[in-house]
């Protein structure tokens, strides 16, 4: 509940904007409020569900490094978390294109719906 008051806080910060422009439609700074506290309650839900579900891939991307399996120097990316795969806490390891490819084809394998990357 601590969260949830905390959330519907942070979406206030956004009133003063949306009353900047909502009050050229005709809305006073009370409608505005009322109106972030009924898109906090309704958001709060689906932004947890984004930011905290298995079901969504977390992939961490670099622009440009050493691959930690082959050494080539290129864009690299690991895959974080998917459902049944959680290595947000492990030693990262960033992998080349066709490092990745081969990793997520033997995470496959194992039984891991990875959407993955078009590669």
């Amino acid at each position: 509940m601590k969260r949830f008051l905390l959330y519907l806080f942070r979406w206030q910060l956004s009133t003063p904007i949306l009353w900047f422009v909502v009050r050229n439609m005709g809305a006073g700074i009370w409608s505005t409020v009322l109106a972030n506290l009924i898109g906090g309650a309704i958001f709060f839900w689906v932004d947890k569900f984004i930011f905290t579900s298995y079901a969504v891939e977390v992939w961490h991307f670099k622009d440009k490094g050493k691959c930690d399996k082959c050494g080539k120097e290129t864009s690299l990316w690991r895959l974080a978390r998917a459902p049944n795969y959680d290595k947000r806490n492990s030693k990262p390891m960033f992998l080349c294109m066709a490092c990745s490819k081969e990793k997520t084809e033997q995470l496959r394998k194992k039984g891991l719906k990875i959407r993955g990357k078009t590669l």
